[in-house]
């Protein structure tokens, strides 16, 4: 009863019902980086109720994060931005596993972190670390669904292994960094991180429900200008990833 209290609204609707949330209250989902987009992401699926949540950030929170990222206050600065999240979280939903880890994403322990998860949340701030993510995931048949924001806009794809396109159907190489827009070089309003992170929790729902239906599309928002497009994508296959198993990233090294 508890539970159906907690999640009624929820439950009430016919894509999800009772059945849908007990398959929530199952999953296991890791959320790669605990800033703007990765708390976010984070509050909506603990408040969803999904029953494992793994934060993955190795860094501290400053007061520039303070702007921009869910669940933190001034109190916080100074912290570990993966145990402040998990803190906060389990005074959102008691009900759910919280595991909190500072630990760096890097070739040799991405594949470590995702093991065991049903879905990857990206909350990085990077396309490097993104295209890490997209190797591990690929690798091991684990979806993923990737979000990047930089000044007003916003953009989000899932990726499920096998079914769809991958970050390298859609961007086959890195951008060199200086014509890559990120947070820190184009600013970030901070009313975006949440509007494409409602998208894009969406269609971590979608896949953990196994209810997601093609085309995969690729939204891109810019919340200033008021203006949403999905723009369906296909999967290459020559993609070097996907298509042909190539994880280049996964076997750097620095």
């Amino acid at each position: 009863m508890a539970e159906e209290d907690r999640y009624a609204r929820q439950i009430d609707l016919p894509e999800i019902g009772k059945t849908g949330q007990r398959r929530l209250g199952k999953a296991s989902v890791l959320v790669a980086g605990c800033g703007a987009l990765g708390t976010n992401a984070a509050e909506l699926l603990a408040r969803a109720g999904i029953g494992r949540l793994r934060l993955v950030d190795f860094d501290r929170l400053e007061r520039s994060n303070l702007q921009r990222q869910s669940l933190v206050r001034e109190s916080d600065v100074g912290k570990a931005k993966a145990q402040v999240t998990a803190e906060a979280l389990r005074a959102i939903n008691a009900e759910i596993t919280v595991e909190p880890q500072a630990a760096r994403v890097t070739p040799e322990t991405v594949e470590q972190l995702i093991a065991g998860v049903d879905l990857v949340m990206d909350g990085f701030d990077n396309l490097p670390a993104r295209y890490l993510l997209n190797d591990a995931c690929v690798k091991h048949g684990i979806p993923w669904v990737f979000t990047a924001v930089a000044g007003t806009f916003g953009m989000t794809m899932p990726i499920l292994p096998g079914d769809g396109p991958c970050l390298r159907c859609i961007m086959p190489e890195p951008a060199p960094d200086e014509v890559v827009l990120t947070a820190g070089t184009a600013g970030l309003i901070n009313t975006i991180p949440r509007a494409v992170t409602a998208i894009a929790v969406t269609h971590a729902l979608q896949i953990l429900l196994d209810s997601f239906t093609p085309p995969v599309r690729l939204h891109t928002l810019d919340i200033w200008q008021g203006s949403l497009s999905a723009q369906d994508v296909a999967r290459n296959p020559d993609c070097p990833c996907c298509g042909k198993g190539v994880y280049e990233f996964l076997s750097a090294t620095d």
